[in-house]
């Protein structure tokens, strides 16, 4: 019901999931509501193996709309915006609360939570304004491709440094090295096997044939990807794009939309009550404020000027830079890893939640702005 009335307000549905888990989570109504004595809403195993398995069917759904082909054909200023934003979004993250004195892998995961751009609300913006086609809109949404796959092998790395010990900064290049060729491999071999499982189950008479291999390669592969030491998420995502290529897309996207509809309100509602309000202070209010401020300046910088400088044109980097700012789902799946793990107090994931909530909020505004800004100065 929140979904529909944000859908209603013209922003993302998953800012009322995550408002639902706030408002009905253990911190809130869901430890005052008791059911025969029972709380209505309580953190157990159960909920958290469940809020996983959303997490996963999230960035499968993700991988079906990216086939390896057009990931290959982003272009080279689409992934120099892309890995520049990436790049500087997790610099100034770690150097500014490193300056504040938190510890290393607190720093690092604060930075992760700043690399990767919410592309679903910045397309809505160029959808509503038919601005699709264009030059600048086809950059940021190329960047953003690359933004998510980057944040995802700066999840694994972050993984592997939370099972180890601390880390000197050539063991993390190792690590980033490590990452980025295995995850290759795994991505090189993905693209070849499976569309071979996929076209043959496209053979076999027995209902919903298709549908369960596709279940059991997004499930399958994000195990694997998780034994090889990768993130699941990275094997779920490698899952979803080799089967974008396949005749037996249509089917695939039509019943993972489903599970989707099933397993993505429950992510996010668990990650919004993960959120303890009580924890909320000036203090955090203040920290808060400065994430805001970083995510801004980090995507505005770090996308807006390479684009600017490739196109020849400020207004169309600003453009650029403005559509990128927005952060979402990879940076909360991210942050929820971190509160786990214990690296993350819940007043620093209360300051995560709210940055994510504030550039989903600020980005879809301003954006439009932009572009209307554009539209009227071609008219004169």
């Amino acid at each position: 019901m929140l979904g529909e009335l944000f859908l209603a307000l013209k922003l993302p549905e998953v800012l009322g999931e995550l408002f639902a888990g706030i408002i009905f989570g253990p911190y809130t109504l869901g430890s005052a509501i008791q059911i025969y004595g029972t709380p209505l809403v309580e953190f157990n195993d159960i909920v958290f193996a469940i809020a996983e398995i959303g997490a996963i069917v999230i960035l499968f759904v993700a991988g079906l709309e990216m086939t390896f082909a057009r990931f290959k054909a982003v272009g080279i200023p689409s992934f120099m915006v892309g890995t520049s934003g990436v790049i500087l979004s997790f610099a100034l993250g770690y150097i500014t609360y490193t300056m504040f004195g938190y510890s290393f892998n607190t720093t690092i995961l604060l930075g992760a939570t700043l690399t990767a751009t919410s592309i679903p609300i910045t397309v809505r913006i160029l959808e509503e304004l038919g601005k699709m086609n264009d030059m600048e809109s086809r950059i940021m949404i190329n960047a953003a491709v690359i933004d998510d796959v980057l944040a995802l092998v700066t999840l694994a790395i972050i993984t592997s440094i939370i099972k180890g010990a601390a880390f000197s900064y050539f063991e993390i290049f190792s690590i980033l090295l490590k990452t980025i060729i295995i995850w290759l491999v795994f991505m090189t071999v993905s693209a070849y096997v499976i569309p071979h499982f996929v076209r043959a189950s496209t053979l076999l008479k027995a209902e919903g044939s298709v549908r369960a291999i596709a279940i059991a390669l997004c499930f399958g592969l994000a195990a694997l990807a998780s034994g090889i030491g990768l993130s699941p998420l990275m094997g779920a995502f490698t899952a979803g794009m080799a089967i974008a290529g396949s005749r037996a897309i249509a089917h695939v996207k039509e019943f993972t939309s489903n599970i989707k509809l099933i397993f993505s309100p429950i992510f996010f509602g668990v990650m919004g009550a993960a959120v303890n309000i009580s924890k909320f202070s000036l203090n955090t209010a203040i920290m808060m404020a400065i994430l805001v401020v970083i995510a801004f300046v980090s995507k505005l910088v770090g996308c807006g000027l390479p684009a600017a400088i490739y196109l020849k044109d400020r207004a169309m980097g600003l453009r650029v830079g403005i559509g990128m700012i927005s952060r979402g789902e990879v940076g909360i799946m991210i942050a929820s890893i971190g509160l786990t793990a214990g690296i993350l107090t819940e007043d620093i994931y209360l300051e995560i939640i709210g940055m994510v909530i504030a550039t989903t909020i600020l980005t879809p505004m301003l954006l439009k702005l932009s572009l209307i800004h554009k539209t009227e100065a071609g008219k004169s």
